[in-house]
């Protein structure tokens, strides 16, 4: 049932009453003299309030799980058409390699080898998200932590990223200076989450990609940011990007592959190590998210 088919029972059986008992009890106060007529007036009036805050509060409620209810709905066919989209093609060159059709020319058949294994490898990766995001709502994704070096964990970062940029070349630019402490953390999940954000800096820029990742160190905490040349995210969507299943409302957004799980990962992450997720971003003018995470306590050296 959709929520505005609701607000005229709503109206009927319980603003309606209310509105007439919070009468009788306003008439009992005003013209009243014994101090029962004035206790059942407050009565009268306690309990009006009472139904009204209840009746908004059960609102506030049906609204939000309205709302999530269909972005649940969304992003089942989102990632249908996403499953869906690469098994096309991959049976598709399959049936081509399998009847022959490409036996005597051996660059096609290079070109439907390298279709399959890209279309394999978003499988992989959707799956992977998929299964990550599952184990993260069922409280069962376990970290192991340890003090990691940062710059180790931009480096198989941005190795991870290579698959990606042989298809379609960006300027990545790495920003790690010397010297910076060491994180407590679980390598192979901030690596995962920094890969996310290497990703999405990809696949939401131009034709004219410029990615730069760069650490430095604030206070208590070391900062990990991955900053585009894309165009922006709009000041509404920048306050629920990080939720899982939302995806931007921007037509441009749209139209690009995502499941809407991705930045909703990398905030678990994030929260897990004791760290956070945020985005800076102006339309036009590119995004940066940077990731938060404490520094590790160095254990003093043996005299």
């Amino acid at each position: 049932m959709k929520l505005r088919r609701v607000f005229p029972l709503i109206i009927a059986f319980v603003l309606v009453p209310a509105a007439l008992m919070l009468t009788v009890g306003i008439l009992i106060l005003v013209f009243g003299s014994a101090a029962r007529d004035f206790l059942f007036g407050t009565l009268i009036v306690a309990l009006v309030a009472t139904t009204v805050l209840g009746t908004a509060a059960t609102l506030a409620v049906l609204n939000r799980e309205a709302r999530l209810a269909k972005l649940q709905t969304d992003f089942v066919n989102k990632v249908s058409h996403d499953l869906r989209t690469p098994l096309t093609s991959i049976r598709m060159f399959v049936e081509t390699l399998q009847m022959g059709r490409l036996r005597d020319d051996p660059a096609r058949q290079g070109e439907a080898l390298a279709i399959i294994a890209e279309e394999v490898a978003r499988l992989s990766t959707l799956i992977s998200r998929l299964l990550d995001w599952a184990r993260m709502e069922a409280g069962r994704r376990t970290y192991s932590f340890e003090a990691c070096d940062v710059e180790a964990v931009v480096e198989e970062a941005l190795s991870a990223l290579d698959a990606q940029l042989l298809h379609h070349p960006a300027e990545v630019i790495r920003d790690v200076p010397d010297g910076l402490p060491r994180v407590r953390a679980d390598r192979g999940a901030v690596g995962d989450a920094l890969l996310n954000l290497l990703q999405n800096a990809h696949k939401y820029t131009g034709p004219d990609k410029k990615i730069t990742v760069s650490a430095r160190t604030a206070g208590p905490n070391v900062l990990l940011t991955v900053t585009d040349n894309g165009p922006g995210i709009p000041v509404p969507d920048q306050k629920r990007i990080f939720e899982k299943f939302y995806r931007a409302k921007d037509p441009l957004f749209r139209s690009i592959e995502g499941s809407g799980l991705g930045l909703s990962i990398v905030k678990h992450i994030a929260q897990a190590h004791g760290g956070s997720v945020t985005v800076q971003s102006q339309p036009g003018h590119g995004a940066a998210f940077t990731i938060a995470l404490p520094a590790a306590q160095e254990e003093p050296k043996q005299p």
